[in-house]
């Protein structure tokens, strides 16, 4: 009888696995390789499950490290040029352990998923956890035996957990801990919002990270779907139920925005392009705006909003700052639908 899958089970390639992938790949790349190369590595394959995962793993990353590795490959062609005492046999082991350190290492730094600003990136974690990272954010991935982890350095980044209960699933962000199982949930981390995890569907639990065996400052936020935990240095933490449609629209490419001060419109487009808009004055930046603009559109955004309260839109460098025309007389504020 078939027996259910334990989280131990997973193939979570020791160091030395992992070293012996990279030296396999490398050598299957380098231009002197062996005759019976292939049966030797499809005979090391065949060994286990942590073996083939390894080995799946860093041949990923060498296509990641494409640049590196023509670096090292030129350094060992000048080393020839110059007539220095390097047999063939003893270039091709340098080549392959330079190559096998290189793609090593990258492997243990290689654990960080980063996107850029303006752009989105969709991953399929080893567990089979798919994760959707936003405009300007970077985590980083840890497994092992005892948990998933990942860290959300900053940005903004959608979860959904693939379920396995004796496997923990952990996303540490700013000295808190959320926790779960089956779940779909986005957690931001950013300086507009200091930290906000939003739950779509499962549940999840939010807590301080314990430091060893300390007892917990307070018991874990449990959240229930559709709700949102706020924690920011300057106002207390607190549970709401935003409007999910507006909260997730990012995903769509959009940004959407109700009754919304100019100023904060600003920095949530401000997210998605390096050119920055900017309110010239307190005034104009309560104004209210209200509707649905294309995440890293920030000119047609600046347009909208200019044509809708008769503003001066003016470039400074990447910036763009919107004021009153000369001679506009103050207009209350008011939600602008474009």
């Amino acid at each position: 009888m078939s027996r259910t899958r334990q989280p131990h089970d997973d193939p979570v390639p020791s160091e030395g696995v992992r070293a012996k992938a990279a030296a396999w790949v490398a050598q299957l790349h380098d231009e002197q390789r062996s005759a019976d190369l292939d049966a030797q590595v499809h005979a090391w394959l065949a060994e286990s499950e942590e073996h083939r995962y390894a080995f799946d793993r860093m041949t990923r990353v060498w296509e990641q490290t494409k640049s590196i590795r023509m670096r090292a490959r030129g350094d060992i062609a000048v080393a020839r040029t110059r007539r220095l005492r390097v047999t063939p046999w003893a270039a091709t082991a340098a080549a392959v352990l330079v190559l096998a350190l290189v793609v090593a290492a990258h492997y243990r730094r290689g654990n960080a998923l980063v996107t850029a600003i303006g752009q989105q990136k969709v991953q399929l974690l080893p567990d089979g956890t798919r994760v959707v990272l936003n405009t300007d954010t970077r985590i980083e991935v840890h497994y092992d035996k005892g948990a998933r982890r990942v860290r959300l350095i900053h940005g903004e980044a959608w979860f959904e957990v693939s379920h396995r209960p004796a496997w923990p699933f952990l996303v540490n962000v700013d000295g808190e801990e959320i926790r779960a199982l089956g779940t779909s949930f986005i957690v931001r981390h950013d300086d507009i919002q200091d930290l906000a995890v939003t739950l779509i569907e499962g549940q999840v639990s939010v807590a301080p990270i314990r430091q060893n065996d300390e007892v917990p400052l307070q018991d874990p936020k449990v959240l229930a779907p559709g709700q949102r935990f706020l924690i920011s240095r300057h106002h207390s933490a607190a549970v709401d139920r935003p409007e999910m449609a507006r909260v997730t629209a990012w995903k769509r490419g959009q940004v959407e925005f109700e009754q919304t001060p100019l100023e904060d419109a600003a920095k949530e487009m401000n997210r998605y392009s390096t050119t920055q808009v900017a309110a010239a004055d307190a005034e104009v930046a309560q104004l209210r705006i209200g509707g649905i603009f294309r995440a890293g559109d920030s000119r047609e955004f600046v347009r909208v909003v200019a044509a809708a309260f008769g503003l001066r839109a003016d470039q400074n460098g990447e910036a763009i700052v919107l004021s009153r025309l000369p001679g506009t007389p103050p207009a209350a504020p008011r939600d602008q639908q474009p």
